[in-house]
């Protein structure tokens, strides 16, 4: 029969082990459970991570996971169930940890928080508690990151300057909702829709080498654009579909373009012209001050999603309009700013949105 060690046993032998971890302070990660809709797999990630980053900090000494789980399959505890603090405590004795730490990874809405609790093994009292949201799974090991280096501050004292300043230049952290970066997009889209409103205008003068000079009141189209020609027909006298019309020029004096007839039909002098989904791209937004890389990734792959839903717009590979641009700000005060270029290197459009995220 394998023979189990009483928590009497474990609190004897704990001195004896303690005695024997001489240098920097050691530290147990316990485990960390998933609530909510969080899974198994996202808690483990989150363990590593932490792990990963108080060794890399090197300030504290790490107990293997393995190492606590065999203590805990000797003493049987993991078949209890959820552990009681006290015994926690009692196998960080054993495993000579000053501190055992417990995390879990839950949700809020679209969002994921991890949280920590570090108990001291000499006290049972807790000696830090703290917790990170993030946006999106993606982020779960860039917030384990940082809640390790808040831990280990804690715990600790502060890290050298250097030390946290290194620490900080690679951290990726997301403090923000997905959620809201979504409906930040959609009003973003919305914004730039309103700088390209569905126009019409005139054909006034059709010439035979398949251009026509043509008009626009109160609109600024763009070179490049393309318009549906309609106009009524000669033999049916219905108002029909006559071909688009490519601008090729624009200025306060005229515009003038490129004529494609649709089958045989006639355009003449009068007929209208009306603008077609005009066809844009999204270059990747950069982060800017008080910005994280990621949230500028997600937000220029929402604001392509956002912009596809919008009549005026058609997200293109090969587009007649590419917008650029990137969003800045700390969580609550950040803004994207974008500018619309047409082929030619030309800007065509400006936006800058306050934004909830």
């Amino acid at each position: 029969m394998p023979q189990f060690l009483t928590l009497a046993t474990i609190l004897a032998l704990a001195p004896a082990v303690l005695a024997q971890t001489q240098g920097s302070p050691t530290l147990a990660i316990a485990e960390v459970t998933a609530r909510g809709k969080a899974d198994a797999d996202s808690a483990t990630d989150m363990a590593d991570a932490l792990t990963e980053a108080l060794v890399a900090d090197g300030r504290v000494r790490v107990v293997e996971r393995q190492q606590i789980a065999k203590v805990m399959k000797e003493q049987a505890l993991s078949q209890a169930g959820v552990v009681s603090d006290e015994v926690q405590v009692k196998v960080a004795q054993l495993v000579g940890a000053r501190w055992i730490v417990l995390g879990t990874l839950g949700t809020k809405g679209q969002s994921y928080v991890l949280s920590l609790r570090a108990l001291d093994s000499s006290t049972a009292q807790v000696a830090f508690a703290g917790s990170v949201k993030v946006g999106s799974d993606e982020q779960i090991e860039a917030g384990s990151r940082q809640l390790a280096r808040k831990l280990a501050d804690k715990l600790l004292g502060p890290a050298a300057a250097g030390q946290a300043q290194a620490a900080a230049s690679g951290e990726v952290v997301g403090d923000f909702d997905a959620s809201q970066v979504k409906d930040g997009a959609k009003a973003v889209a919305r914004t730039l829709a309103l700088k390209f409103p569905k126009l019409t205008g005139k054909i006034l003068n059709v010439i035979p080498n398949g251009t026509a000079s043509c008009s626009f009141r109160e609109a600024q189209p763009f070179k490049g654009e393309f318009f549906q020609i309609s106009g009524t027909d000669e033999v049916t006298g219905q108002d029909t579909t006559k071909g688009y019309f490519l601008l090729s020029s624009y200025s306060q004096n005229g515009c003038s373009g490129r004529i494609k007839r649709e089958g045989m039909a006639n355009v003449n002098d009068g007929d209208t012209l009306v603008s077609m989904p005009l066809k844009i791209g999204v270059e990747a937004v950069e982060a800017g001050p008080g910005t994280q890389p990621e949230l500028a990734r997600m937000v220029s792959e929402e604001l392509r999603a956002a912009l596809d839903t919008l009549p005026q717009f058609q997200v293109a590979s090969d587009p007649q309009l590419t917008a650029t641009g990137r969003v800045s700000g700390g969580r609550g005060h950040r803004s994207v700013a974008l500018q619309v270029i047409d082929k030619g290197g030309n800007v065509v459009g400006k936006v800058d949105v306050p934004v909830a995220f």
